[in-house]
């Protein structure tokens, strides 16, 4: 039996996790922490009468008892909760972003690596059975030699709170977009080089936040990625990425988990519908949408903790998409180009 606590019981962490987590085999929610008593309350209405539960977070880092954490904090609590936990001897499932800074991600890295403990990252999207297929789909050579990636979500505000502090969350692209980033890194499969970008709190303008992006990231050997957001967009919701190749191309819809696959050397139009499997996790989200992946990704770090095997989503990787984040809002800051490796330290 694996016993997981959950550091941050609100809205995200019950919905995303506990509930995701009491349908997993052999494993035991121990304790939850929140500084809401209304949440915790909600949590054991969830889990029963006999879990844990605290207002401090390190309150369940510092049980024994406990063999991994789940971190659903605010953006700006990750780094201190994920060190502490793994200096406990803690498993890690931190959520995104791994940290506000590249300093913060190199040092949880570095934490888990002392400790010998798993470090997984909330990218959940990779294990959504559509981005799965579409990655497949691109390793195999179905494009040909992949050029071209994008994304285009035009939707409502994000839920209000903690996430419209730029303090808090670490700004829009690292809240909202790492998860976006990060698949056009694992899709790319290179090193991602130079970002240009261009933003603004152009409509939301109760918000410290950005409400609008367009980012363009080079990568290694001339392939390109681009992002379009717009969080002013109630009648919106559904998140467009594609890929193109030399050979054909790629559409996705997220929402209406739809594939269409094109090539350039036959008239096939082949539009397949990746449906999600079983208990698939969902849960609707502030502006309506339904998010994927959640539980899959619980059930690997499960089993990334009983086997020792890499979790798909990494510290390497998560750190990666921090800096094209950094990069990003470091560009529409400078008004200007701004170059990963500077990001990196390099």
């Amino acid at each position: 039996m694996i016993r997981i606590g959950l550091l941050g019981a609100g809205w995200f962490g019950r919905e995303a996790h506990l509930r995701n987590l009491l349908k997993i085999e052999g494993v035991e929610v121990a304790a939850v922490s929140s500084r809401s008593g209304e949440s915790l309350e909600a949590s054991k209405s969830l889990a029963g009468s006999g879990l844990l539960t605290f207002s401090d977070w390190r309150d369940v880092v510092a049980l024994k008892e406990v063999d991994a954490v789940i971190i659903a904090l605010t953006n700006d609590q990750h780094f201190a909760a994920a060190t502490a936990a793994l200096r406990a001897g803690k498993h890690v499932l931190c959520e995104k972003p791994l940290g506000l800074t590249m300093a913060e991600c190199d040092a949880i890295i570095a934490e888990s690596g002392a400790a010998g403990k798993v470090l997984q990252v909330g990218h959940e999207m990779r294990f959504q059975r559509l981005y799965g297929q579409m990655k497949e789909m691109i390793a195999r050579g179905d494009i040909g030699d992949l050029q071209l990636m994008w994304c285009r979500e035009f939707r409502g505000p994000m839920r209000a709170g903690w996430r419209s502090s730029e303090a808090l969350t670490g700004g829009t692209i690292l809240e909202k977009n790492v998860h976006h980033l990060d698949l056009f890194n694992w899709m790319m499969d290179c090193p991602p080089e130079r970002v240009s970008a261009h933003g603004g709190t152009n409509v939301l303008k109760d918000r410290e936040i950005l409400d609008n992006a367009q980012v363009l990231i080079e990568y290694e050997g001339g392939r390109r990625a681009s992002l379009e957001l717009c969080l002013f967009a109630p009648n919106g919701g559904e998140c467009e990425i594609g890929a193109c190749g030399d050979k054909g191309r790629i559409d996705t819809k997220n929402q209406a988990l739809e594939l269409i696959h094109q090539r350039f050397d036959v008239p096939d139009r082949n539009i397949l519908k990746i449906a999600d499997e079983g208990d698939a996790a969902n849960f609707i989200d502030s502006s309506g949408r339904v998010d994927r992946g959640i539980k899959p990704e619980l059930e690997d770090f499960v089993e990334c903790i009983r086997s020792g095997k890499e979790p798909l989503n990494d510290g390497a990787s998560a750190r990666l998409a921090v800096a094209v984040c950094l990069a990003a809002q470091e560009s529409i800051r400078r008004r200007e180009s701004v170059w990963i490796a500077e990001m990196l330290g390099h």
